[in-house]
């Protein structure tokens, strides 16, 4: 269960680093032409580890 605890760890801060990027990047040129597939990928990591956390409980 801990080794869990530490991996779901280590997935959070990935994702709070890529959301992050992606904050700045639209900051930075909010007109430009942005990847679509980044933000997809790190709103599915979200959902899944909201999912993953209610099937502890």
């Amino acid at each position: 269960m801990e080794t869990r605890k530490i991996v779901r760890g280590i997935i959070l801060a990935v994702l709070l680093v890529c959301t992050v990027f992606l904050i700045y990047s639209i900051v930075t040129d909010p007109l430009g032409e942005h990847d679509i597939m980044l933000p997809l990928a790190v709103t599915a990591g979200f959902i899944a580890l909201g999912q993953d956390k209610r099937k502890e409980r």
